[in-house]
C-alpha cells in the first residue's frame, strides 16, 4: 500500500544533559579517535569519527569530495590530528556544540574570486512592507507579493510583514499582492515611496452559489483536477530558487531555528516516476536558543520532505485514484482567489478506515480545474496510523505521540501555468517519561517559499549534493556572516520569534539581526 506523503520523520534521542552549558571548542576537536581505512571513502570516514567520538561534521559538498577514496591509520590521535592527517592540513574547523564544521582558512583565492563576481552583478533594490485588511486593519500573513507576469517575489509573515529584493531593472515593473479571501491588489513599483509601505487588501464577497454548487459533482471536480495536470501544470522541468525555514520549539522555548537558500530541481508534471531533487546553495542557524532538557529532537529530511507536499506531482492519497473510495468529497462554496472564481471542495475520510487518512479542503479554479491551494492534516484516527511513519526514532522509557500534522501548499499561476509557490508544515508531538520526569511538547514548523522559476538548464546535481531523506538540516546549516542573505528574497521572521531569540542573548546573533541591517539599503 502506497506509504503517506509529506510524513517528517522525528528523530528523538535521550542526551543525559544536566547542565546545558556549550562544551569549549577545543575539548571537542581534543577527543581522541582510532581509525584504520583502507581504500574507502572520505564521508565513511568521517561517518567512523562520528561514531567514535559522538560528534556531526558539516562541510560544502562542492568543497570536499566525499566520495573520494584514500588510506588512513590513525592510533589515539586528537579529532583535530586526524583531519589534518585526512585533508593534508588543507581546512580550518570550527566547533558549534557537537557539530564540527570544515571549511576553507579565512585567507583564500576563493573570497578574491567572490569579491569579483559580486562587482559583476547586477544593483538589486529593495523595499519592505505590512499587508493588512484593509477594513479590519488585521495583518495578513502569508500574502503573495510577485512581479508581474516574473516568477520573482515573496510572502509575507505572521505579521504581515514582507521585503522584496529586485534588480534595479525591473523598478518600472509592477507588483501583484493577492491572498486567500481577499481582492488581489495592483502597484507599479515606482510609486512605493515610503520605506515601510502599507498595502490594504479588500475582502472578497464570499459566493456560496447555493443552486449551482449543489449540482456540481465534487467527485467530477476531483476526476477533472487529475485529467487537466497536463494543461495546467509544466510539462518541461524547471530550477526553482527557493527559500527554507525549520523552526522547533519545546513547550514555550525555541531549541533551534534554521534557514536555507536551496535549488529544487522540478520534474515534469507528466512524468510520474520522476522525482523532484533538492540542494542547499547555503544556510545558517542561530547559536543562541535555549538548550534541549532531556531529549535531543530533530526533523530528518526536512527539505527534501517539504517537496513532497507538491499534492498534484505525488497525487496524495486524497487525489490518487486508487485511495478515492476512501474518502468523502462535498462542495462547499465559491470564493475568489487571486481575482478567479475558486470552488472550495472538503473532504474527509469515511469510517472504519483502516489507513492514515487526511482531511482537509482544496481550493480548485473554476475555469480551469487547476488546483491552486490545499490545507490538509492527519484526521484523529489517521494519527494514531501514522505514528510509526512519524517517528523513526526514540529512546525505549519514552512515549511519543503525535497530537497535530497538519500541511499547506500554495501553486501560483504564470504564463498560464501553475507553479509551486509555498509549502508549509506544522507537526506537535507529546513526549512523556515518568522516569525522567518529563512531559513536554515539541513543536516542529517548517516552512518553503519559491522566489524564482527558470527552464531546466539541463543542469544535474551530483549526488553528494543532493539533501536526501536521511540528512538532517539542522546538522547541514551553519553560521554565516551579517549580510548573509545578500540579494535573495526570504519570509521575514516574526516579531514574536525574533523577540523569543533575543531572550536568550540574540544581540550578538548574526541570524536575525543581519536582516534588519541589510533591509536599511532601500531604494
Amino acid at each position: 500500500m502506497k506509504p503517506v506523503c509529506g510524513l517528517f520523520l522525528i528523530v528523538f534521542l535521550l542526551s543525559f544533559r544536566i547542565s546545558f552549558g556549550q562544551k569549549e571548542s577545543n575539548s571537542v576537536l581534543e577527543k581522541k579517535v582510532s581509525i584504520e581505512a583502507n581504500n574507502e571513502t572520505i564521508a565513511s570516514i568521517l561517518d567512523q569519527i562520528s561514531s567514535q567520538a559522538q560528534v556531526f561534521f558539516s562541510y560544502d559538498a562542492l568543497m570536499i569530495e566525499a566520495e573520494k577514496k584514500t588510506d588512513i591509520s590513525i592510533a589515539d590521535k586528537t579529532i583535530r590530528e586526524t583531519l589534518d592527517s585526512l585533508f593534508n592540513g588543507k581546512f580550518s574547523y570550527k566547533v558549534l556544540g557537537e557539530q564540527i564544521i570544515i571549511a576553507i582558512p579565512e585567507i583564500d583565492e576563493v573570497k578574491k574570486k567572490d569579491i569579483d563576481v559580486e562587482k559583476e552583478k547586477p544593483k538589486i533594490i529593495a523595499f519592505r512592507g505590512k499587508v493588512v485588511d484593509k477594513d479590519e486593519k488585521d495583518v495578513l500573513s502569508y500574502a503573495s507579493i510577485f512581479i508581474f507576469r516574473k516568477n520573482i517575489g515573496t510572502v509575507s509573515n505572521n505579521d504581515g510583514e514582507f521585503e522584496l529584493k529586485i534588480p534595479e531593472s525591473m523598478k518600472q515593473d509592477t507588483i501583484i499582492i493577492s491572498c486567500l479571501g481577499y481582492r488581489q491588489q495592483i502597484q507599479p513599483i515606482g510609486e512605493i515611496t515610503d520605506k515601510d509601505y502599507q498595502i490594504a487588501l479588500e475582502p472578497s464577497s464570499v459566493q456560496l452559489k447555493e443552486i449551482k454548487v449543489t449540482a456540481i459533482n465534487s467527485d467530477d471536480i476531483i476526476s477533472k483536477i487529475l485529467s487537466k495536470i497536463s494543461l495546467n501544470y509544466s510539462r518541461d522541468g524547471e530550477t526553482m530558487t527557493s527559500f527554507y525555514r525549520e523552526v522547533l520549539k519545546q513547550d514555550n522555548h525555541y531549541i533551534d531555528v534554521a534557514e536555507a537558500l536551496m535549488e529544487i530541481q522540478k520534474a515534469s508534471y507528466d512524468n510520474s516516476f520522476a522525482q523532484d531533487k533538492v540542494r542547499v546553495i547555503k544556510g545558517r542557524k542561530s547559536q543562541n536558543v535555549m538548550p534541549f532538557k532531556f531529549v535531543d529532537f530533530k526533523i530528518q529530511g526536512g527539505p527534501y520532505y517539504i517537496t513532497k507536499l507538491d499534492v498534484v506531482k505525488t497525487l496524495d492519497s486524497f487525489l490518487d485514484p486508487e485511495f478515492r473510495d476512501f474518502y468523502k468529497f462535498s462542495t462547499e462554496g465559491i470564493i475568489e482567489v487571486d481575482n478567479r472564481d475558486t470552488y472550495v471542495v472538503y473532504f474527509k475520510p469515511k469510517e472504519k478506515v483502516d489507513y492514515p487518512c487526511y482531511q482537509g479542503k482544496l481550493y480548485v479554479d473554476m475555469s480551469s480545474f487547476a488546483l491552486v491551494r490545499a490545507e490538509f492534516g492527519l484526521s484523529r484516527a489517521g494519527l494514531k496510523f501514522a505514528r510509526e511513519s512519524l517517528i523513526r526514532k526514540k529512546p525505549k522509557d519514552f512515549y511519543v505521540r503525535p497530537i497535530k500534522v497538519e500541511y499547506k501548499v500554495s501553486y501560483r499561476r504564470a504564463n498560464n501555468k501553475w507553479h509551486l509557490s509555498t509549502a508549509q508544515a506544522s507537526i506537535n508531538f507529546r513526549v512523556k517519561s515518568k522516569g525522567d520526569k518529563v512531559n513536554s511538547v515539541f513543536y516542529s514548523d517548517s516552512e518553503l517559499l519559491v522566489t524564482d522559476i527558470k527552464p531546466d538548464n539541463r543542469t544535474h546535481f551530483k549526488k553528494d549534493e543532493m539533501f536526501n531523506s536521511k540528512d538532517i538540516f539542522t546538522e547541514v546549516v551553519t553560521n554565516f556572516d551579517d549580510g548573509f542573505w545578500g540579494d535573495y528574497n526570504i519570509i521575514k521572521p516574526s516579531e514574536e520569534l525574533r523577540k523569543s531569540l533575543q531572550d536568550y542573548s540574540m544581540k550578538n546573533d548574526s541570524l536575525f539581526n543581519s536582516d534588519e541591517k541589510n533591509a536599511n539599503h532601500t531604494k
